[in-house]
């Protein structure tokens, strides 16, 4: 085989258009051929990575300038969408004990308060270490059948629930930042 032709495999292979999840401009492109958890797991990053390609490169100062009538702030959404995994998948699902997150019985709403030094930086760190802790108990499952521990659902059913969680949020960014800047995009087109 030539260089030429491994090469332009090499990019086939590396954009979903095989059975496993590629990249293109950056984003996570799911696998087009791979089997049901390969996929899903493709199309929940890919909603992650449009998350973070959304808000990287603003100041926080012009990021914070905006938020909904009830308070939904750009950095409240990132928050929230580290709870909702952390929540779902180590703890619903997997039984994971003594997990941290940023709301209480007492005040439910607290993740969406952000405390002074918070950082779009740094919300979207804690949400990519916590995408990686919640694809490793997604990964270990033998089946996307196995039902979690704390409630009667199945992996897949909290699976497609958080890749509609997300995307849903991610509109929610899409507006938002929009009314922060003017920036707009589907999508990375380099």
């Amino acid at each position: 085989m030539r260089v030429a032709e491994t090469a332009a495999m090499m990019c086939v292979m590396d954009d979903g258009s095989g059975t496993s999840n590629g990249t293109r401009f950056g984003i996570t492109e799911a696998a087009h051929h791979g089997d049901e958890r390969t996929a899903m797991l493709g199309v929940l990053q890919r909603q992650r990575d449009l998350v973070g390609w959304k808000l990287r490169g603003a100041p926080d100062e012009v990021l914070s300038s905006v938020a909904t009538a009830t308070g939904m702030s750009l950095h409240g959404l990132v928050r929230h969408l580290t709870n909702v995994e952390r929540s779902w998948l180590r703890g619903v699902f997997a039984g994971q004990q003594e997990l941290v997150y940023d709301w209480t019985e007492e005040d439910p709403d607290a993740e969406w308060r952000m405390p002074a030094c918070a950082t779009m930086v740094g919300l979207l760190a804690e949400y990519a270490a916590e995408s990686r802790l919640c694809d490793a108990v997604v990964t270990a499952a033998s089946s996307l059948d196995v039902v979690s521990v704390q409630r009667d659902l199945s992996l897949r059913w909290i699976l497609l629930h958080l890749i509609e969680e997300t995307a849903r949020h991610l509109g929610h960014i899409d507006l938002l930042r929009e009314q922060a800047d003017g920036s707009t995009g589907e999508e990375p087109s380099e």
